[in-house]
């Protein structure tokens, strides 16, 4: 039965050289929904692992509580929490086979040689491991261990399941399919998951909701769609993805939207916060189209082919360079460095920030 898991005012401090303090964790608050499949995003040392490790026992809280459905599991010791953890590193047995590693965890569980054995068999055919249990970990490919180390976790029924970064030692096709399988089997078992990733593709294609974090702070919770395309903050948006920020005044609002200039052009940008005089425009490369006429006028500096796409870095007026791409991209008809062209904002994909 999955299990919500609640962090109240959670804050974890370590000390530091001098007599000092880092608050690695600083006053978070989250609820993370049964079956809900939550993503902890954000640079190296803004508090996402050691919120994980929190939740799991490895690390106790300075302060604060965490609940796992009703219990308050803040000073338990990780074996006296129902949580599993897929680990970086795997850590694997190499001198149990394979199912002795995906069983390793029923042991201390009282559970009976036979059903361990049809729990071994059942796990292991969900994550795509039947027929390789007689196998030595060191005859798998990172791949098939990844697998093992998340079939150990997930075979013992935890109320929740957490990630630190375990595709990190992984090729970037294998990364991008192990992501889609741990995905299917997180669905199929309707399991809590908490996922720690530095890597905003990843966050984006796993999960139900994204928490990016900064300074042990919480910058905000959303889906990926809206984290991508509504960031509340600019560190979130310059976070996720490429992004350019236009200077902006808003001049009022008609039916519901903000009307916007910039660069001597007047946008309606729907679904904008309220907000008057200078601002900051969000703009995706994507949301953005380089054209012959019509637009604000700019000077192609570089281009790129990427195959799928041609992304191109243009100067404004201003002298400030953004960033453009172009799908499907003809190279014929192409812009050249150093032609001049002219920029049009598509104004259902732009969205507005203070400045």
């Amino acid at each position: 039965m999955p299990q919500k898991v609640e962090l109240r005012d959670l804050v974890k401090i370590f000390p530091a050289p001098g007599g000092s303090e880092v608050r690695a964790v600083d006053g978070v608050n989250l609820v993370i929904e049964p079956g809900e499949m939550v993503t902890f995003l954000g640079p190296s040392g803004c508090g996402k692992t050691t919120t994980l490790r929190m939740v799991a026992g490895f690390e106790m809280p300075t302060s604060g509580h965490i609940f796992i459905g009703s219990e308050d599991v803040s000073t338990k010791a990780p074996n006296e929490r129902d949580t599993a953890m897929v680990f970086q590193s795997y850590a694997l047995f190499p001198h149990m086979t394979v199912e002795e590693n995906v069983g390793y965890g029923l042991r201390f569980r009282k559970v009976s040689k036979q059903e361990a054995k049809q729990r071994v068999e059942r796990i292991m055919e969900l994550v795509g491991l039947k027929g390789l249990g007689k196998r030595a970990p060191g005859q798998l490919s990172g791949g098939q261990q990844q697998r093992v180390a998340l079939a150990r976790a997930l075979v013992v029924e935890p109320q929740v399941l957490l990630f630190d970064e375990p595709l990190s030692n992984l090729d970037a096709k294998l990364r991008e399919y192990m992501r889609e399988e741990i995905r299917r089997v997180q669905q199929e078992l309707r399991i809590t998951a908490i996922y720690v990733t530095h890597d905003q593709s990843e966050a984006m294609a796993l999960s139900d909701r994204i928490v990016v974090m900064n300074a042990g702070r919480i910058e905000q919770v959303g889906s990926p769609q809206e984290i991508y395309l509504k960031p509340a903050t600019r560190f979130v948006a310059d976070f996720i993805g490429k992004v350019n920020f236009l200077p902006c005044k808003v001049l009022g609002r008609e039916k519901g939207a903000a009307v916007v200039e910039t660069f001597g052009r007047r946008i309606t940008v729907h679904d904008a916060p309220e907000l008057r005089g200078e601002a900051v425009l969000v703009v995706r490369p994507e949301a953005m189209s380089l054209q012959r006429s019509e637009g604000i006028p700019v000077t192609v500096v570089n281009r790129v082919y990427l195959g799928s796409a041609l992304e191109y870095r243009v100067e404004l007026p201003n002298g400030e360079q953004v960033t453009v791409y172009k799908s499907n991209p003809n190279l014929e008809e192409a812009f050249a460095p150093g032609e001049q062209g002219f920029l049009y904002l598509d104004s259902h994909a732009l969205h507005v920030l203070p400045e």
